[in-house]
Parts: structure tokens; sequence; C-alpha cells
């Protein structure tokens, strides 16, 4: 008699012959069906779906023959030796992504969950399907925003023109007086009796982090935007001062403004609909307006602006100026190079036929920290200021904003991302495409494999020059550095 198998487990059935019926020992399969019935029942669920593999390594034939093997188990509803197999995958292939998820999607206990789930972004940064259950079991996302997330159909975009704002008013707690901020002693000053009040901005970013205002990993954040059902376009926001009573509507464009019937500065809180991202830091102004302006002054003495001058009357009869905080997004990236050369040299001795060779491709692991990608659309030149040291940049506060104002940031994270990726692409190019000559090629690909950003406002001071033949030229200055960045002139509009 050939042997007989049991439709649960797959292990071999021993017949009872008292009863005619076949019998378990291993998974003790005791259902009351006769051999006939069990295996129509295993017919009528037909054959097993198969499962896409996630792992980005290649994958030892007897680790993945234990893994088709689990899945066997599971679709035998035998979790335990589902598990047991995986397991044993993993024991031969610790890297093997593809077992540990299917470990935590079978166990009911959040810390092996946890445990595997760790283990795949820990080898694999930007596994989405780890994160996104990661950030289920840490209850980021619900089971129903997880599975929104999977779809690919983007959040709604829905137009709001005036929504409320929830605002912090900076006046004195003494007399109600307008605030400063003194940059030298760190401290916040009441223009009118004095009152000081010292900064938490003294606690550097790193500090700030540890207090709540950490990064967020980009995958997590695309995974939350994409689970949304809404995105809201904001038009404008309806300030009501707490001070006066005043009530009014600011553009989208800022984060702090002034009211104009009390003078109290009043920074941006959050709106009605959450839209709003709160900035982690801030690099303070170094550069005062009078230095800003000297800067200027001596970018015009150069000798590209006095050739300018021979051929058009430059000269600046007046000026005006403003410092701003400027919002970027500034992000860190561990990334994947490849770099293929490419030798098409012919040898001309013994020696460099051994060291010639026609092709070689080397992959490397590395990374970039702090790039800096603005998250305004105006003025465009700003993206050429991002040569901020933001080892001086400490924890934001609103109080922070009481001697000059902030933007608001109209480029949101996911679009400043493509941006990043570019300039890491480019960084990574210069640092491994050394080499081209005649005969010989680099090519360097980057492959991102993990983000983190942050927001941070940036000090710039923004001028407008107003030369005597009638032209208008916009110019920048680095808050922080000093450094100029000179528009082109334009006819003024009438």
């Amino acid at each position: 008699m050939s042997p007989v198998f049991c439709p649960k487990c797959g292990n071999p059935l021993s017949l009872n012959h008292a009863t005619s019926m076949f019998a378990c020992a291993h998974c003790g399969f005791k259902r009351p069906e006769t051999l006939d019935e069990a295996s129509a029942l295993l017919r009528e669920r037909g054959q097993r779906p198969s499962v896409a593999l996630t792992t980005r390594v290649s994958i030892d034939q007897r680790a993945r023959s234990l893994f088709d093997s689990g899945q066997d188990y599971l679709w035998r509803d035998d979790k335990q030796e589902a598990v047991r197999a995986f397991q044993q995958a993993l024991d031969i292939q610790p890297d093997f992504a593809d077992a540990h998820l299917w470990i935590a999607k079978t166990s009911d206990d959040p810390r092996v969950q946890r445990d595997h789930l760790g283990d795949i972004l820990a080898h694999d940064p930007g596994h989405v399907e780890a994160l996104r259950l990661l950030m289920v079991l840490d209850g980021k996302l619900t089971p129903e925003e997880a599975e929104r997330s999977r779809s690919d159909s983007a959040p709604v975009l829905q137009q709001a023109d005036a929504i409320r704002t929830e605002i912090t008013t900076l006046i004195c707690p003494v007399c109600g007086g307008g605030l400063t901020v003194d940059e030298a002693n760190r401290r916040v000053i009441c223009r009118f009796c004095g009152h000081a009040q010292a900064l938490l901005g003294d606690a550097s970013l790193d500090a700030a982090r540890q207090m709540g205002q950490k990064t967020e990993t980009l995958g997590a954040a695309l995974l939350k935007r994409r689970a949304q059902k809404v995105k809201w376009l904001v038009g404008e926001r309806i300030l009501h001062c707490s001070r006066c009573g005043a009530e009014r509507t600011i553009p989208v464009g800022r984060l702090s403004t002034v009211c104009p019937f009390c003078a109290s500065t009043q920074v941006i809180q959050q709106d009605a609909l959450n839209t709003i991202e709160q900035p982690s830091g801030l690099i303070p102004f170094t550069i005062s307006e009078e230095a800003a302006q000297a800067a200027i002054r001596e970018r015009l003495k150069g000798i590209g602006e006095r050739i300018a001058g021979w051929f058009d009357d430059n000269q600046v009869t007046r000026a005006t100026m403003e410092g701003i905080y400027l919002p970027f997004w500034v992000f860190d990236a561990l990334a994947e190079v490849s770099r293929t050369t490419f030798d098409r040299r012919t040898p001309n001795s013994y020696e460099q036929v051994k060291t010639i060779r026609p092709y070689e491709n080397v992959k490397m692991t590395d990374g970039l920290v702090g790039v800096g990608v603005p998250a305004v659309k105006s003025p465009p030149s700003v993206e050429s200021l991002r040569d901020f040291d933001l080892s001086a940049a400490v924890a934001y506060e609103p109080k922070l904003l009481a001697k000059y104002p902030a933007a608001l940031y109209d480029i949101d994270f996911d679009e400043a991302s493509l941006t990043a990726c570019s300039l890491i692409s480019e960084q990574m190019r210069r640092r491994y495409g050394q080499g081209n000559s005649g005969n010989v090629e680099v090519q360097v690909y980057t492959s991102v494999l993990q983000m983190t950003f942050t927001l941070l406002l940036m000090p710039v001071w923004v001028a407008t020059l107003y030369e005597r033949d009638g032209d208008v030229r916009p110019a920048l200055v680095n808050g922080q550095s000093g450094a100029v960045l000179l528009g082109k002139a334009q006819k003024a509009s009438a």
C-alpha cells in the first residue's frame, strides 16, 4: 500500500483498522472526515498562492526551500510548523527579510513581531512592508490606514479657503510690551520694561530631538501621507489676536506676523486642519543688518559689477532690507553607490595585462548628512544659499521669532526629497567618479536606501536694490556667514 499523507501538515498518516480512519501522529489530525473527504477539502482549497519575495540580497537555496515549506504549513493552517520552518531558514540566512516578515505576520506576540521587523529594517532600512507593519504596531498607523497606504491612489486634494489658526502671542508677561531677541546673551527682552527671559534655544538641536522634536524617516512620512484620505490646500488662515481681539486673515506664506492694531508678534502653532509642520530647530542670525549692507556694497565693488557699470549705470541709489527666517528641509541619507569602470586601454606589457580590468563593478554603502533643500518657492535664488553650519542650530521655540519673522514652507517634504536625491547623486558622482580619461570611463549610480528629514529655519537678509537707471535687483545675504548672492537686474514695473 502506498503511503498516505496528512492533508493538514503533509506527514504520513496511520490507518486505524478499528474505525477505518486515518490519523496523524505528528499534528494530531482527528477530523471526523474520511481520507477521501479530507482530500476533497484539500482539492477545494486549491493550490497555495505564490508569495512575492522582498529580500534584496541573493537567497540561499536551502533557506528558500524552508521558506516555501513554511508557506505550505501556513496554507494548511499550521502556524507552529510554519514559524519553525521560517526560523530554520533564518538560522541558515539571518538577513532573509521575508522569513522575518512572515514570522512577524504569523506571531501574536508584539515583542516577537517588533524584534523581527527591527531585524528587517536593520538589514534593509527602506523595506516598506516592514516599516508599515511596525508603524501599525507602534500605533502610528491604524490597520485601515495601513491598508489604504498600499493603494496606488493619492489622497484627494481639497481646497480650504480660510481656516482658523492657533497662535502664540509674544508679549512681555510683566508689562504686555513687545519682545525682541538678544542673540549674544540668548535672551528675550521686553523693549519697554527690560524684563528678560532665558531661551530654551540654548539647547542644541540634538537636545531638541531628545525632547521630542525628532527627525522623521522619509518612508514613514510618505506612508502616513498616502494613508490620508484628503490632502488640504490652504489658501488663507484666520488669526484672532489674543491681546486686542482683532481678527484678520494672513497669507499662507507666513509662520509669524505682527498685529497691525496692537503691534504684538504672533506665531502660528497649528491650524484647524493640522496642515502645519512645526520647525525642529533654528540657526540664529550672526550677521547684523549693517554687516549685511556692507557685504552687499563690497560685492558691488567686484570686477564683474564694475565692468557691467561701463555699459549700464547700475549705481545703487537706495535699498530695502528685511531679516527673515526661511524654512529648509534638511535630509540625512544612507545610500548604495555602484561604481562601474570600463577600461578600453590596450595592454602593452605583461604587467598591464595583470592590472588592466576591462570591466569592474564595485558597490559600497555611503551617506550624507545635512543636505538642505529650500522649502519656499520665493525667492527662487535661495537654493544657492545652502551653505549653513548646521551645528549652530538650536531647539525651536516661538520666542525665537520675536525679532525676525519667519516664512511658512510652501514646498512639502515629499517634493523636496526628490531634489535631495538629485543632490546626493551629484555628490556621490563627484566623490566616486574620479578616473575618467580618454580610454577609461567611470559611471556612478546611487540608490538612496533611507532618508530622514527635519525642518529648520535659516537666517537670510532679503534686500531689494534700486539702481540709478531704474532697474531693480534682488540680493540675498546668508545671515550666518555673510555670503552674498546678487540677482539679475530687472526693469521696475510701472
